[in-house]
């Protein structure tokens, strides 16, 4: 038999080598060679979005500029943060606000970048699309300190922000009207321009869904219960892994993550009883865990969430969660075992694991058939249960858990991984983050959230 000489063996290897480094680092690559192969321009459209709004309606004058023949950019805040803001003279800028004042996770590091460069922008000029909802004490807050952070850097607005509450057309339309008062686009037909849903809290695309099983999955738990909810869904009801389901009861909407997919033909849900000081039960989970009767129906309509949906060309997927938020990272098990996508890690955490082991045959099944190739369980009270018989229980909260598999954690970002994250937004949600920064640093995690591979559903 022969073999090949040492010097073949070693270019065979290193094109080997080559090849892999060149795959796990496909898409730093690819959004990299996309910059540089886009023409300059002296427009920038920058979007901060949680639910999609403020993106899909940055896209959409991306397109009336490009059919003027006004070459734009539009990108993430993020990614503008990273942009030479010296090479354009315009930046049109459509921003949500997510809970009390918060950025959304695509656009959270742009204030911060901005701030410590100092840079003199004198030569810019911009104007603000400010999304919000009035429901909330800091409306329109993250739009409204974007502004201000521009023009402490000298920008100059070209006109005050247009605050929105919940999508309002009339708002959309007058910034509309405000760009071509400016000459900075050219006027259309009004009824051309506005084309995003006008209001979250709209009744128009509800669904009367029947309620056939309700559940509690944590009995004896020193926490609150925890219910599964399981709704008869028509078949004209689409959704996908990550979406929103919204409950619409007494001229109020309340929002929980979806966690079945449409194949298994069921909306199913992981509710959590919430109780107000005085002991009453909060109007979703009321309704939904303990008022409504079997087969009476409910007023469902589903929301978008395209920043949680999934991410089919991620390899592996690192999967982080607590509490009800085991919902929305069940459903993207689930859409992965139908694409037959197996590596998959999953890191959840409860209190006991005597008594908070929600959908716990199901993972055992998952982990036995390696369709979760690594679990891990944090538990804040109790770690060791004789019904546990998959995976690793660790003494703590998820944070810790993660800090204690740090090593393989960074093999897999390495290796292509995303991350997604579901649950609580104080506590959970910041822990992790917080710990994510300090195993992998705080440049390759800005990478992560910058390359779509690092998403959350945190409430």
């Amino acid at each position: 038999m022969l073999l090949a000489s040492p010097a073949v063996q070693a270019s065979l290897i290193l094109a080997g080598y080559s090849a892999f480094t060149f795959w796990c680092y496909r898409k730093p690559l690819l959004t990299y060679w996309q910059k540089v192969k886009k023409p300059k321009a002296n427009t920038i459209i920058a979007y901060a979005s949680e639910s999609g709004s403020a993106a899909q309606l940055s896209y959409e004058l991306e397109a009336k500029f490009n059919a003027q023949s006004n070459h734009c950019i539009c990108l993430s805040l993020n990614e503008l943060a990273r942009y030479p803001l010296t090479n354009i003279d315009t930046l049109l800028l459509v921003v949500s606000t997510y809970g009390e004042g918060e950025a959304p996770d695509n656009g959270r590091y742009f204030i911060d970048h901005l701030t410590s460069q100092q840079p003199n922008l004198a030569h810019l000029k911009h104007a603000i699309l400010a999304l919000g909802d009035s429901d909330y004490k800091q409306f329109c807050q993250f739009g409204i300190d974007v502004n201000d952070a521009l023009s402490h850097a000298n920008s100059q607005k070209i006109f005050e922000p247009v605050l929105v509450d919940k999508l309002a057309p009339e708002a959309i339309s007058s910034w509309y009207e405000k760009l071509s008062d400016k000459n900075i686009l050219k006027r259309n037909k009004l009824e051309d321009r506005v084309r995003v849903q006008p209001d979250l809290h709209s009744k128009k695309h509800t669904h009367a869904l029947t309620l056939t099983s309700r559940q509690q999955v944590n009995v004896g738990s020193p926490g609150a219960p925890l219910f599964e909810i399981n709704l008869k869904v028509p078949s004209e009801l689409k959704w996908q892994a990550g979406d929103i389901a919204q409950l619409h009861i007494d001229n109020k909407v309340r929002e929980y993550s979806i966690a079945s997919v449409p194949e298994e033909n069921q909306l199913t849900l992981l509710v959590r009883e919430q109780k107000h000081p005085d002991g009453k039960l909060g109007l979703g989970s009321g309704h939904l865990c303990h008022h409504t009767a079997i087969n009476s129906a409910n007023n469902i309509s589903v929301r978008s969430n395209p920043k949680f949906h999934p991410i089919d060309d991620a390899n592996k997927l690192i999967l982080i969660g607590n509490g009800s938020g085991l919902a929305g990272l069940r459903a993207h098990l689930k859409h992965r075992e139908i694409k037959q996508q197996k590596l998959n890690w999953l890191i959840y955490g409860e209190r006991c694991a005597s008594n908070d082991l929600p959908w716990h045959e199901q993972l055992t099944a998952w982990s036995k058939t390696e369709h979760l190739a690594q679990l891990d369980f944090a538990f804040s009270r109790q770690t060791l249960d004789s019904r546990i018989e998959v995976g690793q229980s660790h003494t703590g909260y998820v944070q810790d858990a993660l800090f204690a598999q740090s090593e393989q954690l960074k093999t897999w970002i390495t290796e292509g991984a995303a991350i997604l994250i579901c649950g609580s937004l104080q506590g959970m949600a910041k822990g992790v983050e917080d710990t994510l920064i300090q195993i992998l640093g705080s440049s390759a995690f800005e990478q992560l959230s910058e390359e779509g591979r690092y998403r959350r559903d945190v409430y």
